[in-house]
């Protein structure tokens, strides 16, 4: 059925008046609802083959699910139906036209961006939070009403377009090309990082005009997503103050856990990018009762569209998938109580109760954590300091302080990394001070890439007279963590002479279950009884280290380094125990440890289910009766790298069953977050 003949007909009770638009996974109608004399848009889906029962199922349950997302950003779905074939979605009418239109007239302005970041943000996180990924975040899909209020659109349409795993067996990348999140351009299971990555490319596209990735074919442009950094954007606007490009960096950063882990995040980041002189800047924490008087300043702000914009909707079928690791987009969540005037509230987790994921410290190596809510600590809190990744572990990191008193003529506000022991000291910058008394500091990104965590253990911020190379004036506020951590950490992640060529601890654990996972696949896939067993033995020595003769041909082979993941995993908790029993380790990072342990115990957990496994299969005298185990076995060596998300809420997490070895570079580098509070508390 063309699709200018559903002109003149009826859906249900909707009126096809005219043709729209077309696009790859819906033609959109002007219709009329008589009983109430309004308009609609109606979205006719594409004939599915067959329309088989399966397709009709996720439709309606993608359709059900959409319905329920009631939010002022949201454009609301008001009825759907199957008839005669043709399944279709209705929504509200929306005469102003879309993003993508206004963007076809040049940059927008930094304001005018900001307004609109907000919105749309608003609306992705309180999707997130209601488990609902949209997956195709680009300009066409983001309506402007007749005020110029976003409101974003098409939320379900890609997943109804390229099918569910648990549903069909559709196996394709389903998106817009010039907006697709490296990781939904390879086909891997999606998280909500995607869309915070989308949007960080229509950002892009505002700001300049143009999309931050061309190619002559749609193909092209995810291979660059997936491989190309993020275009600079000063290289094309030398205006820009450098804190824009860093923003729209970790925006669009390549891996989702070096993202920001929430919309609302990259859009207060970019609030403060653009703050200037004649701005009022926007406090995101509840503010404190004594203002201060220092107020930042805004900013303003173009490659060419190719002439076959891979900006439309395509589906694009992969024959096979690369199974990128995905690090996971979970947040550190915390509880802090604050005095009277200050509750400052760093995260939350998806239904908006505040908690922290850790346990009570433990020597008992199989003891895992699961979720509880950490004690508060005793003294106030006033701000906090926390690490990111961006070119290397840890070398980004963002401060927000509350509750400061205003600062004298010619006085700032100044922040310092300290290393308690050696004395070294690292400049961070001034902070930019609000009428409410809160204090920002753009995000840093170290220029060498230094993992900080591992170089410096408190933070200083100063009242002093002018910004100088080391802290001259008062200490307002500080904090630090134990000496004790960042050598760990460096163990941990960085460089140790127990690792593999003097790599990190967790290098050698990766290496090992690279290794591993090679062999169980090749057992999978062997064609005979033989070649099973061989690569059973082989999986068993790489994971133990060892070189025993498992299937009885008098060799013992292991083709791994001949170490094992659990030695790395006995060093890796032996770094957590020293800095547990620390003696100014507090409670709070004791239990921020156990994010690392619980990864390890996750593993050791894998690493002992693979081994029942290959016990059953080397025993065998009939292939096809231990065809589950050797799946079971890749399944579970696969997840010793990139942990499972059990729970099914779209995140790999701390928790008993979840996360693995790649989430251990995640959390050693949040686990380092500094709190502050007032004075001079370093040992």
């Amino acid at each position: 059925m063309s699709s200018s003949s559903l002109i003149g007909r009826t859906l249900g009770k909707y009126e096809i008046i005219e043709l729209l638009g077309r696009g790859g996974m819906a033609t959109v109608y002007k219709g009329r609802q008589a009983d109430i004399d309004r308009f609609v848009a109606v979205k006719v889906l594409p004939p599915h083959p067959g329309q088989d029962p399966q397709f009709i199922e996720r439709f309606q349950l993608e359709a059900r699910t959409i319905a329920r997302l009631q939010h002022p950003h949201i454009l609301p779905l008001y009825d759907y139906g199957v008839q005669d074939d043709i399944l279709y979605l209705v929504v509200a009418f929306i005469s102003g036209g879309t993003l993508e239109d206004h963007i076809k007239e040049g940059p927008m302005p930094l304001k005018q961006i900001e307004t609109l970041l907000r919105q749309i943000a608003s609306a992705m996180d309180y999707a997130h939070r209601q488990n609902i990924i949209h997956r195709d975040i680009k300009p066409g899909n983001i309506l402007l009403d007749g005020e110029g209020h976003a409101l974003l659109a098409d939320f379900g349409i890609v997943k109804i377009a390229g099918g569910d795993s648990r549903l069909t067996n559709t196996g394709g990348l389903v998106g817009t090309p010039a907006y697709m999140a490296p990781e939904q351009g390879t086909g891997v299971a999606v998280t909500p990082s995607v869309d915070i990555y989308a949007l960080g490319a229509v950002v892009y596209e505002m700001i300049t005009g143009e999309q931050p990735y061309l190619g002559d074919t749609p193909m092209q442009v995810v291979l660059k997503h997936i491989n190309d950094p993020v275009p600079t954007l000063r290289q094309m606007q030398e205006e820009l103050p450098p804190a824009i490009d860093r923003v729209i960096q970790r925006a669009m950063a390549k891996k989702p856990a070096n993202r920001y882990q929430t919309a609302m995040e990259f859009a207060e980041d970019f609030s403060r990018a653009i703050q200037a002189e004649g701005q009022p800047t926007y406090n995101y924490a509840i503010p404190s009762p004594e203002p201060t008087a220092h107020m930042p300043q805004p900013v303003s702000a173009t490659q060419t569209r190719p002439s076959e914009s891979p900006d439309s909707q395509t589906i694009i079928m992969q024959q096979s998938v690369n199974p990128l690791v995905l690090l996971g987009g979970f947040a550190i969540i915390a509880v802090l109580i604050v005095a009277v005037v200050l509750l400052l509230v760093t995260n939350q987790n998806e239904q908006g109760v505040v908690v922290e994921t850790a346990v009570e410290n433990t020597q008992v190596a199989s003891t895992l954590p699961t979720r509880a809510v950490v004690e508060p600590t005793t003294a106030p809190t006033f701000g906090r300091l926390s690490f990111s990744s961006m070119g290397g572990a840890g070398d980004t990191l963002t401060l927000q302080v509350q509750n400061l008193t205003p600062p004298g003529a010619g006085q700032v506000y100044a922040a310092w990394l300290v290393n308690t022991a050696d004395g070294s000291i690292l400049s961070l910058g001034e902070l930019v001070v609000d009428s409410l008394g809160s204090g920002v500091l753009p995000p840093f990104v170290d220029p060498e890439e230094r993992a900080l965590p591992t170089l410096y253990n408190a933070l200083l911020v100063t009242l002093q007279d002018d910004m100088s190379t080391e802290p001259n004036g008062t200490i307002a506020y500080s904090g630090y963590l134990p000496i004790e951590l960042g050598p760990a950490l460096r163990e941990i992640l960085i460089a140790s002479e127990d690792g593999i060529s003097s790599g990190s601890l967790l290098d050698g654990a990766l290496t090992e279950a690279g290794f591993a996972a090679q062999h169980a696949s090749l057992a999978q896939r062997a064609s005979n009884l033989g070649g099973l067993q061989t690569h059973s033995e082989h999986t068993l020595n790489i994971l133990y280290g060892t070189e025993t003769d498992y299937n009885g041909d008098g060799r013992g082979e292991n083709p791994g380094r001949k170490i094992g993941i659990p030695h790395f995993l006995d060093l890796i908790n032996a770094q957590l125990d020293a800095v547990a029993h620390a003696p100014d380790t507090a409670r709070d990072v004791q239990s921020n440890l156990e994010l690392i342990r619980v990864c390890v115990e996750n593993t050791r957990q894998r690493i002992d289910e693979i081994k029942g496994l290959e016990e059953v299969i080397l025993a065998a005298t009939d292939q096809a009766a231990v065809a589950t185990q050797a799946e079971d076995a890749v399944r579970l060596a696969a997840e010793l790298t990139t942990g499972a998300d059990v729970n099914e809420n779209g995140q790999i997490e701390p928790f008993e069953g979840e996360c693995g070895l790649d989430q251990i570079n995640t959390y050693g580098v949040l686990v380092s977050a500094i709190q502050l509070q007032q004075g001079d508390l370093r040992p």
